[in-house]
């Protein structure tokens, strides 16, 4: 919040939605007084309480923070301009740095994703760079493609800059205007469950991506494949250590179906045939 109260222009409207937590979030937004209003809710998910933070603001544009980042003072100015300047896109994003514990992490998030500022919707689907903190979008887009998907476990995100891709331009501000907080609690370290999701997301979209930007379907396509790779590998190394060798062997298979070349699914697969006692020690 201080990194919100920072910015160098102002006139917010700032809800906070404290999706069940157990720490003092609730009590430490409480002291900014009558310019945060607070809402709470059982543990629902991010999706969820995003949600419910936009239909309890009425602005025209919305902007994402996460209780782990920071942006930097200048960021609401420079993609208020970016807007200014282009009426027809309908969002507006931004690079960022990383730091933990130990410092900030070489390189910004672009350059661990590739991206090298093209904003088309095969940007999204090749680099997967946006990052909702960075984000603001217009409001009345929503009321076209719709909210985040609650039904979706993580990359609601990821599926909604998908819809508002396909239906509007977006633009990008070529510098990194936040910073991400890594630690071990970040959701998006369970590879297993993003894996699985993105499989999910990137295949939903696909067809209206690769109609969209026929040139770019071999590609894309191309991309999926090494989605749905990751997912059976993911999920087979994950029913082999819990003991389900048989699931485990159907998801290693599909993976070593999809791309023969790659020798760890083999690995896996050879492990699988071992005896319990035996197995645990090799999978682990």
């Amino acid at each position: 919040l201080d990194s919100v109260f920072s910015q160098t222009v102002g006139a917010f409207e700032v809800v906070v939605v404290d999706d069940g937590s157990a720490d003092d979030s609730v009590k430490v937004a409480r002291t900014y007084g009558r310019g945060v209003r607070v809402i709470e809710q059982s543990r629902s998910g991010s999706a969820s309480a995003r949600n419910l933070g936009i239909t309890a603001t009425s602005g025209d544009l919305i902007a994402f923070l996460d209780a782990d980042d920071l942006w930097t003072p200048d960021k609401t100015r420079l993609q208020l301009e970016l807007l200014s300047k282009r009426p027809d896109v309908g969002m507006v994003f931004s690079d960022g740095v990383a730091f933990d514990e130990k410092g900030d992490r070489a390189g910004t998030y672009f350059d661990e994703k590739g991206f090298g500022g093209i904003c088309r919707t095969s940007s999204i689907f090749l680099h997967d760079m946006i990052m909702t903190p960075t984000v603001i979008l217009r409001r009345a887009c929503l009321a076209t493609i719709g909210l985040f998907d609650e039904g979706l476990k993580i990359g609601q995100d990821s599926d909604l800059w998908f819809r508002l891709a396909l239906r509007y331009p977006f633009d990008v501000v070529n510098r990194a205007l936040i910073r991400r907080r890594l630690h071990g609690g970040n959701i998006t370290r369970n590879h297993r469950l993003v894996a699985q999701c993105a499989t999910e997301i990137w295949g939903r979209h696909l067809p209206a991506c690769a109609e969209a930007e026929p040139e770019m379907r071999k590609r894309m396509e191309a991309y999926y494949t090494r989605i749905r790779w990751n997912h059976h590998f993911q999920e087979g190394c994950a029913l082999l250590h819990e003991g389900r060798a048989g699931e485990a062997r159907r998801h290693l298979g599909q993976a070593v179906r999809l791309d023969p070349l790659q020798p760890r699914p083999w690995v896996f697969y050879a492990t699988s045939w071992l005896p319990r006692r035996g197995l645990v020690r090799n999978a682990g």
